[in-house]
Order: structure tokens, then C-alpha cells, then sequence
């Protein structure tokens, strides 16, 4: 009986780990994989797509945990605040990366076109979802093993849910990996800091690419 609780603790710790590996890693090669293949679809929906398979991977093997969604007011007006931070964040290491590249300052900065803007409802939606499943799987889910099952110390969780997070946005480019580690620590500071709502963070979350999108739609597509 007892080899068999043992063995029972094992596998539940396997278990876990697994279910970690299969819903990080993963999506960051679909993403690459099929903007490789189909470049001229929306570059966010093959990971949205995917972000939304692994979300139910981890909801139908229980290790999704209890998730929380209030928040109070306090909390969801600094989460939009920041979104704002996360922006001037990856603009300021975006100037830095340059300098120390060229060795001169740049005075304008390219947002990004992430999407094809044909139809902004739509756009909205899948900027939403994305959002919505990405936190989900690296502050819900990664917390959830590493913190509650594994019993990992707060902060490295935190540094590892980033760095994974950061990764799985390497088709970006390698400047891009800096950004989102930087902007996914702040993510899973409100998370943990907001007793772990998953509203919190995923506010952040969308108001930062949502402020990037309209950015994005001007005819300029520049931050000056």
C-alpha cells in the first residue's frame, strides 16, 4: 500500500510536469511553423489558435487550478495604467537594443503590423483570446504547478513563466524575446499581487496590445 501511494505521488508530480512541458514549447513552434508556411494570414491567429488548444489541455487535465477572476477596482485601473508602462518599457529597450547595435540614438520607433485590420470586431476578438489564453497558460497554469505543486519560491516562478512566456514570441525576432520578458515579469506581478486574478493580468494583457493595434492602424505606423 504504501508502494503504491509512492508510486500514486510520483506520477502525480509526472504528471504535472508533463502537462507543463506540453502547453509551453509547443506553441511557440506552431506559431513559427505556420507563419512560416502561411505568412499572409493574421500573423496572431495560428498562436491564438493554438494558445486557445493548450488552454483546454490544461483545463480537461485538472492542473488549470482554481482560477479567479475578481478584482477589485483599485486593481483593474492600475492593470490599464500599466498596459501603458509595459508600452514605454519595450519603447525604452527598444532604443537601448538600437544604440547599442548602431551606436547611434534612433528617433522613431516602427509598431509593428501584427494583423491585417479587414475587420476590426474580429481583430478585437482574436486579440482578446489571445490574451485571455496566454495568461491563462503562463501565469494560470505555469503558477499553478509550479507555485501550488511544486512548491517553487514565488519570485522564481515568476522569472520562469516570463522567460517562458518571452519565448513563445521569438518569431518576433531576438529583440522582441527582451520585451516580452520584461513585460511578462510585470504581468505576473499584478497577477500575484492581485491574489492571483486571472482578470488582472489579462487586463494588462489586452489594453497593451489593443493601444499597440491602434497605434499600428495609423498610416505613419510610427511612435515619435
Amino acid at each position: 500500500m504504501e508502494e503504491f501511494l509512492i508510486v500514486n505521488f510520483h506520477t502525480h508530480y509526472l504528471s504535472a510536469l508533463l502537462v507543463l512541458i506540453s502547453i509551453s514549447f509547443p506553441t511557440c513552434l506552431i506559431g513559427i511553423f505556420i507563419k512560416l508556411n502561411l505568412g499572409r494570414i493574421n500573423n496572431i491567429l495560428p498562436n491564438t489558435l493554438s494558445y486557445i488548444l493548450f488552454s483546454l489541455i490544461a483545463f480537461f487535465t485538472g492542473y488549470i487550478g482554481n482560477i479567479t477572476f475578481n478584482i477589485s477596482i483599485y486593481f483593474a485601473t492600475l492593470s490599464f495604467i500599466i498596459s501603458f508602462l509595459c508600452i514605454g518599457l519595450e519603447i525604452i529597450e527598444a532604443i537601448i537594443a538600437h544604440f547599442i547595435k548602431y551606436k547611434f540614438w534612433i528617433k522613431n520607433i516602427e509598431v509593428h503590423k501584427i494583423m491585417e485590420k479587414k475587420n476590426i470586431f474580429f481583430d478585437i476578438i482574436i486579440i482578446f483570446t489571445g490574451a485571455f489564453c496566454e495568461e491563462i497558460i503562463f501565469r494560470q497554469v505555469f503558477f499553478n504547478i509550479l507555485y501550488n505543486i511544486f512548491n517553487i519560491n514565488i519570485y522564481i516562478v515568476i522569472i520562469i513563466s516570463a522567460f517562458i512566456y518571452s519565448i513563445n514570441h521569438i518569431y518576433f525576432g531576438t529583440n522582441a524575446v527582451i520585451q516580452k520578458f520584461i513585460t511578462g515579469i510585470i504581468y505576473s506581478l499584478i497577477f500575484v499581487y492581485s491574489s492571483f486574478s486571472i482578470t488582472s493580468s489579462s487586463i494588462t494583457h489586452f489594453s497593451q496590445n489593443m493601444i499597440l493595434y491602434i497605434l499600428s492602424s495609423n498610416n505613419k505606423e510610427r511612435l515619435h
